[in-house]
């Protein structure tokens, strides 16, 4: 049998709205003098950094190899989910995810941030996340500082009508989130060009140049830039960290607009939400390496699955399927921290599938950081020399 073929398209890309494709595709080019602050790369985590970095009176440029948001940003759900997430993540996590949520919230209410933000919970029913014991789950994770409840088959019933019959028990988490990523990242784009920020797209980092301990000079493909500061937020394609950080690729496959199916995302084999455009979208595999090449087995699994937990969408066919690589680390934390033995060199990468999440606060704190010197204490578990200390 001939594996499913899908057209290689992510939906983010196909519904984006014209105003916001023209943010993510101006090109401010390179500065003619010297910036506070240079960011190399232009996914969800470099424009936060360089939105805050506005907010601060600083003079930042962004340099991103190709388009921004056309690596995990793009590729990713667009979850924001601290509660689903956290309990599988060390202590440090939790107010990080938690603090970045609540700024995503108050963005949206900004007049920059058309992001599609919706608070409309995770809902998991399939009890292998949950070790079979929904109310211990809850209980440990509400310890941990979560918002987690165990519901029953009539509660999920409630929640989510249009799913199959049957569930005993599941956990939802009532204040999770989800937004469109590529929408957050011109959202953050508009809002920082407005305060002075440049975009460099199809500009590559080629050299850092360094003396007397500090970045001089950042060679890039389409010239130089001088700098006071450089952060470096490029994802799975960082070397600074090199045996640290490593690649993992994920695959996600939607519909054309449906009727209203479902109210939030619901994690059953795989994970599957609603758009607000209608879509529905499922996957969120994990597959060691950079490879983006949509599998068309697992696209054929990723399907049947949609249609045994959505009885209703039996039958619809799923018309896209992408991979996007993200950038994860041994202990599921991002890197966020000094590059020791440059003082003007910092990182932020490691967010794996948080990195549309945790994007506000790793702006906020490093803004904080270069510009105030004031080094927060939710930064420490995010140390680069973590797992090596005193290297």
């Amino acid at each position: 049998m001939t594996p499913m073929e899908l057209r290689n398209e992510g939906v983010w890309q196909a519904t984006l709205p014209a105003e916001d494709r023209r943010q993510l595709e101006a090109d401010d080019g390179l500065p003619n003098g010297p910036v506070d602050v240079l960011v190399v790369g232009g996914g969800i985590i470099g424009l936060a950094v360089a939105h805050q970095l506005s907010l601060k009176k600083q003079r930042v440029q962004v340099i991103e190899r190709g388009l921004p948001g056309d690596g995990a940003t793009g590729a990713g759900a667009g979850g924001i989910w601290p509660s689903d997430q956290g309990p599988q993540h060390p202590a440090g996590f939790a107010p990080l995810a938690l603090a970045s949520r609540d700024l995503w919230g108050r963005l949206s209410l900004q007049p920059d941030f058309a992001i599609e933000w919706r608070v409309n919970g995770f809902l998991t029913v399939n009890s292998n996340r949950f070790g079979g014991d929904a109310p211990s789950y809850a209980t440990a994770a509400q310890e941990a500082g979560y918002t987690v409840h165990a519901v029953d088959g009539d509660q999920i019933t409630q929640l989510e009508p249009n799913l199959k019959p049957g569930w005993a028990a599941g956990v939802h988490c009532a204040s999770d989130a989800h937004l469109n990523p590529l929408r957050g990242a011109a959202s953050l784009l508009r809002a920082g060009r407005k305060r002075g920020v440049r975009l460099a797209t199809r500009t590559e980092l080629t050299e850092l140049r360094q003396a007397g301990g500090r970045v001089t000079t950042v060679l890039t493909t389409r010239g130089e830039v001088s700098a006071g500061n450089v952060v470096v937020c490029t994802g799975a394609g960082i070397t600074l960290l090199s045996g640290r950080v490593r690649p993992v690729s994920g695959q996600l496959i939607a519909t054309a607009p449906q009727p209203p199916l479902l109210k939030g995302t619901v994690g059953g084999e795989f994970l599957t939400l609603q758009l607000k455009t209608g879509e529905i979208v499922t996957g969120g595999t994990l597959r060691e390496g950079s490879d983006t090449r949509p599998d068309g087995e697992l696209s054929e699994r990723l399907q049947a699955a949609a249609w045994d937990l959505i009885p209703k969408l039996k039958g619809v066919p799923f018309e896209r399927a992408w991979c996007g690589v993200r950038s994860a680390t041994a202990d599921g934390l991002p890197v966020v921290d000094r590059v020791p033995g440059c003082e003007n060199l910092w990182v932020a990468t490691g967010h794996h599938r948080n990195g549309v999440l945790l994007a506000p606060i790793t702006g906020l704190l490093l803004a904080q950081w270069l510009t105030e010197g004031v080094v927060a204490d939710e930064l420490a578990p995010l140390r680069a020399d973590r797992w090596n200390p005193g290297t």
